[in-house]
């Protein structure tokens, strides 16, 4: 699988659309954009939230001059946006679109003149009926954000249409994703366009903590290419039996992390056909190894027994939880760089590394997210969608864009520009990542693979395993048939077209 690495990452204000969320997010509580929790997660916050970015001239400057395919489309409606999140209009491909198309005149909603989407809000746990409810009663919107949760299930449910009439997917702004893009082709027809990458998560660290352990830095490991799960059980014990009530790691789902750098995905799309991995011996040894060991050994937070379910970054800031590993760039935005303002950290305190390497893997396979939008079934906005695909990945490739994303986010959120060009490094899509991304559609299945429910079949082969001990050959035991019905149902509504 060809290395990747994203030109951008989500709350770098102005390069991304969709943020971190192009895959599988919630939203982060009170923040206004979406975190990196993956399956099992809290319930999100249910009110609408706004962006408060102000106009940036750096990133207006930086898309000056930059070429979009078409530039003559005429985009006079606006572009219905329906999400849990609204899209900040101030960034790099929102001033590109302005700068190109202006403004559209129409559109829906009269409160959002001057602007270019309308926008409807709706809650991440019903977001997929929702979406299903608007179509069917005409008022569907236009895009909607890519989720593999939601694919290939959402296709076949009529919710999403192709984008291969309408954006030039042989365009070289798509050399650095195209072998990923392949992967979500259905019946030989496209459904989103990746123009890039980002971390699905990272595992943040104290340096001072790591200091104090005695043990070698993380990022020194990873760049001499030790950082592995032996290293990390080393220091994770370590870590452990320096003082009572320390854990190794917490977050939302990293042990689904551990199980895809085995490079061998629970559930995967082979040629167009979905195929079931339940059974592979790479899967059943990074259960019965990593994730029945973290719990074994109490290393992981135990967040279904101390905190209702949810994550604890006090203990993280406390020096109590050795790595916080929920999410990736909106994690320090929006809880760490708090606690560092709090505790008066300096500079270069927090760092990261990606999930590490399990030993036997040919690589250092890490679980990145595609950044894209899905275009809804019934909306005939077409312009205004190849419009938008087109300008989030003209922008995308722009260096001076990256710059001025870069430097945004040191101005807003208080980055450190070298941890922050750490995270850039591993994300890039020109062949120089140390990591190699991997997809797993083991959460496109349906109500099998329910991302909200813990114990949902799907979940649970990977959270009950890591949270609560069961036993994965048990798991895999009672809920496979099931499962394996689902994947039947979907390969079968594919080859029927």
């Amino acid at each position: 699988m060809k290395k990747i690495k994203a030109i951008a990452s989500a709350l770098l204000a102005g390069m991304m659309v969709l943020t971190l969320t192009a895959c599988d997010e919630t939203p982060a509580e009170n923040s206004g954009t979406p975190n990196s929790g993956a399956p099992g997660t809290t319930a999100p916050t249910t009110t609408p939230t706004q962006t408060t970015f102000d106009t940036d001239p750096a990133v207006q400057d930086a898309v000056k001059g930059l070429e979009v395919e078409d530039p003559t489309l005429e985009v006079t409606d606006r572009i219905h946006w329906m999400a849990w999140w609204e899209i900040d209009e101030t960034n790099a491909e929102a001033e590109l679109f302005k700068e190109i198309y202006g403004v559209p005149e129409k559109g829906v909603q009269p409160e959002r003149n001057g602007k270019i989407f309308d926008y409807t809000y709706v809650a991440y746990g019903g977001r997929f009926d929702s979406l299903g409810t608007a179509i069917a009663a005409d008022e569907g919107p236009d895009i909607f954000p890519f989720e593999i949760y939601d694919f290939p299930y959402g296709v076949l449910r009529g919710r999403y249409q192709p984008i291969d009439d309408i954006v030039n997917l042989d365009s070289p702004k798509f050399d650095g994703t195209r072998d990923l893009m392949e992967k979500f082709v259905l019946n030989g027809k496209h459904y989103c366009a990746f123009w890039q990458i980002s971390m699905n998560n990272l595992f943040y660290y104290r340096k001072s903590v790591i200091g104090d352990l005695g043990v070698e830095d993380p990022r020194t490991l990873f760049e001499q290419g030790k950082w592995d799960w032996d290293a990390f059980l080393d220091m994770a014990r370590k870590f452990q039996q320096s003082g009572e009530g320390k854990y190794v790691i917490d977050g939302f789902n990293p042990e689904n992390d551990f199980v895809l750098s085995t490079g061998t995905p629970m559930v995967a799309n082979n040629d167009g056909v979905i195929v079931s991995n339940l059974r592979d011996p790479a899967v059943e040894r990074v259960e019965n190894q990593m994730l029945a060991v973290l719990q074994q050994e109490n290393l992981r937070y135990p967040r279904h027994e101390l905190n209702s379910y949810s994550v604890n970054p006090k203990m993280f800031a406390d020096g109590d939880i050795l790595f916080y590993a929920d999410g990736a760039t909106w994690v320090w935005e929006s809880t760490l760089s708090k606690y560092a303002k709090k505790f008066a950290w300096d500079d270069d305190e927090v760092q990261c590394v990606p999930c590490p390497k399990d030993p036997q893997a040919d690589a250092h396979y890490v679980t990145l997210k595609q950044d894209s939008l899905m275009w809804c079934k019934g909306s005939d906005n077409a312009n205004g969608v190849s419009a938008w695909i087109d300008c989030c990945a003209t922008a995308a490739q722009s260096p001076d864009v990256k710059e001025a994303a870069i430097q945004q986010a040191i101005d807003k959120y208080n980055w450190n520009r070298e941890l922050l060009e750490f995270i850039y490094s591993l994300t890039a899509v020109d062949g120089t990542s140390p990591v190699t991304p991997i997809v797993d559609f083991k959460g496109g299945l349906g109500t099998v693979s329910d991302s909200s429910a813990t114990e949902a079949p799907v979940q649970s082969l990977t959270n009950l395993v890591y949270l609560t001990g069961e036993s994965y050959t048990a798991l895999r035991e009672t809920h496979e048939p099931a499962i394996l019905a689902a994947i039947d149902d979907i390969n079968k509504a594919v080859s029927n077209g």
